[in-house]
């Protein structure tokens, strides 16, 4: 059986950009109002979730933060992906070419939003420590080459990243931060963020 707290987390994750609250969550995940309810308020209680009032409903937010049911989450939605046989031969391959191990790696883009088509590329973000994002870089586009996919490969260091994600000004991080799927480093993404 799924674990309905992961459930509702998942849910978070996969709808970061949009307005929820507890009615919209309980349609939208089939739940009973009492349970989804329920399972919230033990949710804010682990301070995993915040509730802000917004009128007369309250507003819920994912609190980016290192936890066990954040981490189980992401790995579910990780898996779900893993099922595209392309992503699956992508990210075996690149997790045993790379020489670093200590990296995260996360898909964005329309494979990320579920509205891929067959002219859609991959959109693969590399985060790895500052310093070596050049030669890290060179690592990336040697292995994305030789794999017969339509990938588009970005790497940037983590301060690099943690930069963008500060800027007010709209760009390629913000878009990853607000749609992704971590294939590779869960840990490390929500320690950097």
């Amino acid at each position: 059986m799924i674990n309905k707290d992961t459930t509702i987390i998942k849910h978070l994750l996969n709808n970061k950009t949009k307005e929820l609250n507890i009615l919209n969550i309980s349609k939208a995940l089939k739940m009973d109002y009492k349970t989804a309810y329920s399972i919230i308020k033990r949710l804010k209680k682990k301070k995993v979730i915040a509730i802000e009032q917004f009128g007369n409903s309250n507003r819920l937010k994912l609190i980016n933060k290192v936890h066990p049911l954040i981490f189980e989450a992401e790995y579910e939605r990780r898996e779900e992906l893993l099922k595209n046989k392309n992503i699956k031969v992508l990210l075996d391959y690149f997790k045993n070419s790379l020489k670093l191990k200590c990296y995260v790696l996360l898909l964005f883009g329309s494979y990320a939003k579920k509205t891929q088509n067959k002219t859609s590329d991959i959109d693969l973000m590399f985060i790895c420590s500052d310093g070596i994002e050049e030669q890290f870089e060179k690592e990336v586009i040697a292995i994305a080459n030789i794999l017969p996919l339509p990938l588009h490969c970005l790497v940037f260091s983590d301060k690099q990243f943690i930069e963008m994600l500060n800027t007010k000004k709209s760009n390629v991080g913000h878009e990853a931060l607000k749609n992704n799927v971590i294939l590779y480093g869960i840990e490390t993404y929500y320690e950097m963020i």
